[in-house]
């Protein structure tokens, strides 16, 4: 790891950080009461933070150019795998608590508006909720056909702002068709049946592609391309706020369907985001904070998923939404350090379960 370049360096810690703030992110929501998520200084910042999420698609995008595996049917093979990683996560933070302890609160199933037991057309739609894991596993099919068939990174630019554009207008369509409703939810939902649509979500992933595309294309050093970064965040950041100031219901709305200027407020923050984060850690040795996060990153997966179970599951013993700032404060770090241990703990016990491979020694020449 000591040899890693400066760019992956970045891009690792960046990823590596918005899965440890996700953490903490999800904590509020699922824990603190209504008072400490919109009226406290806590919950202000922690919905900050939450914006972070955009930099963790950019950094996918980034890490997809750079992968080495650069086929189409690898790309396909990996979005296949991150739906089913995504589904299971469902299940298990739901359909587990609900209808296998029996542990969850009856004010979380209220909140849907609905009543114990539920049915299971009711679980099958808490299972289909669509997450990041089903955002980035179907834009992988978008991302392997840009890669393959458009060489030009303004083109790639281009189809980011494209998306962000339409983004408003779009939000909500759906087809009345069996089996292409649920597909309309995924790319152009407007409820919290899918958080994370592809439109506007995919143009951060595209945003990291065209980042990634600059440093293999161009040969420009990391430092080059991140300030680049920064020069196209400073006024995405002015342009994107003031767009959200002027008109917040079109432009805004919530965090999880975006308006234009919604997506280029949020670019901007995290281009830069990324520019300070190169900052940094170029020309600077690794130290345990660095190799910590480096470790997160190249995990975020496994992490994600178990994170929201534990939390999930833990709201049969704290409750749902029912802690004030400080309680809410203090059991953030509670569950990050839940998370690393169970995550320790389990790859740990797959390492000592799975036996390994013996080669067996070269014949004697005769």
């Amino acid at each position: 790891m000591t040899n890693q370049s400066p760019r992956l360096r970045a891009i690792d810690l960046g990823r590596g950080l918005a899965v440890f703030l996700m953490i903490m992110v999800h904590t509020l929501w699922m824990y603190a009461d209504v008072a400490t998520q919109t009226d406290s200084v806590l919950g202000q910042g922690i919905h900050f933070v939450g914006k972070g999420s955009a930099a963790f698609l950019m950094c996918m995008g980034v890490s997809l150019v750079l992968s080495r595996n650069q086929s189409l049917k690898s790309a396909l093979l990996r979005s296949v795998l991150l739906l089913a990683v995504g589904y299971g996560m469902n299940l298990l933070k739901f359909v587990v608590p609900i209808s296998v302890f029996g542990t969850m609160p009856d004010n979380f199933i209220a909140a849907y508006g609905w009543e114990a037991p539920l049915t299971f057309g009711q679980l099958r739609w808490l299972t289909l909720t669509g997450d990041i894991l089903q955002l980035a596993g179907f834009s992988l099919v978008f991302v392997a056909l840009a890669k393959r068939f458009i060489a030009n990174r303004f083109i790639i630019l281009g189809i980011a702002a494209a998306i962000a554009l339409v983004s408003r207008e779009v939000s909500g369509f759906r087809i009345d068709v069996p089996g292409l409703y649920y597909l309309s939810e995924i790319f152009f939902g407007g409820t919290y049946h899918v958080y994370f649509p592809i439109f506007p979500w995919l143009a951060f992933i595209f945003i990291g592609l065209f980042l990634g595309m600059s440093f293999q294309q161009t040969g420009r050093s990391p430092e080059a391309v991140f300030s680049d970064a920064l020069k196209l965040g400073v006024p995405a950041l002015v342009v994107g706020g003031g767009l959200c100031l002027w008109f917040p219901d079109y432009h805004f709305g919530n965090f999880f369907h975006l308006g234009p200027g919604g997506v280029i407020y949020l670019a901007g923050i995290n281009l830069i985001l990324l520019w300070f984060i190169n900052q940094l850690v170029r020309n600077r040795p690794h130290n345990h904070l660095t190799r910590f996060f480096e470790h997160l990153s190249q995990r975020v997966t496994s992490l994600y998923v178990l994170q929201w179970t534990l939390i999930c599951w833990g709201m049969g013993v704290v409750g749902y939404q029912t802690l004030n700032p400080w309680q809410t404060l203090a059991m953030m770090p509670v569950m990050i350090s839940l998370t690393l241990c169970c995550h320790t703990v389990l790859t740990r016990g797959l390492k000592w379960r799975v036996p390994r491979r013996t080669v067996a020694p070269a014949p004697a020449p005769e």
